[in-house]
């Protein structure tokens, strides 16, 4: 545990790993990443979520032909010139195509999934904030799951593709029909580096007792 780094050193370096290698995790490495997912805050202490850790390669390669064809869709009905892009931006969507294309490579594949709505909310007729709680609890847990898998040396990323095929992912993975998968997460050890992550300056993003009330 000493040699682990330090939770604000992890925090700042958790990076999107993309480059993944295929070497296997450990299955107790797994184990102890949802581990740390599930210790995060749950509305109503309900915690209505389950994580599917797909291994097996039909499956992995199931994921990975939706996963790219849906990129492929993204990639050509958008209005972006991609020759315009900065460069970090054209590294990051190279490296965005590269984990589409090799999916089925990353050793593990992991699914985050949620129930698809909050019962004491819900039945009040708000919507909304029904699925605030949902996601609120499920994110959380992911965030967790991407801090430990960094503690641990372990590359992942959190995806969203998944949305344009959920039926489909469910049906192929038997996941409830009143379960949604709020996130799909890739992990393998990486081929790259962690390494700090740039954002904009903590001043530009705070606002003080009111909106646009920021302070140098």
């Amino acid at each position: 545990m000493a040699d682990e780094p330090g939770i604000f050193e992890i925090m700042y370096s958790t990076r999107a790993m993309r480059r993944l290698k295929p070497d296997p995790i450990p299955e107790a490495t797994l184990k102890k990443i949802v581990d740390a997912g599930i210790r995060c805050a749950s509305g109503g202490n309900m915690q209505d979520w389950a994580f599917i850790i797909v291994q097996d390669e039909e499956r992995k390669r199931f994921i990975r032909d939706y996963y790219w064809n849906t990129w492929q869709q993204i990639r050509s009905g958008g209005t972006l010139n991609y020759d315009d892009i900065p460069a970090p931006q054209q590294r990051m969507l190279n490296a965005a195509a590269h984990l589409a294309a090799h999916l089925d490579e990353a050793p593990a594949v992991l699914l985050a999934c949620t129930r698809d709505h909050y019962p004491p909310i819900a039945s009040m007729g708000n919507e909304r904030a029904s699925r605030i709680v949902i996601y609120g609890s499920i994110f959380p847990a992911v965030q967790n799951i991407l801090l430990a898998c960094r503690a641990l040396g372990v590359g992942a990323t959190l995806t969203t593709i998944h949305c344009f095929f959920e039926d489909q992912l469910k049906e192929k993975l038997n996941i409830p029909d009143d379960m949604e998968v709020a996130a799909l997460i890739p992990m393998g050890y990486p081929q790259g580096k962690f390494g700090p992550v740039t954002r904009k300056p903590v001043e530009e993003v705070i606002h003080w007792d009111e909106w646009g009330n920021t302070r140098a």
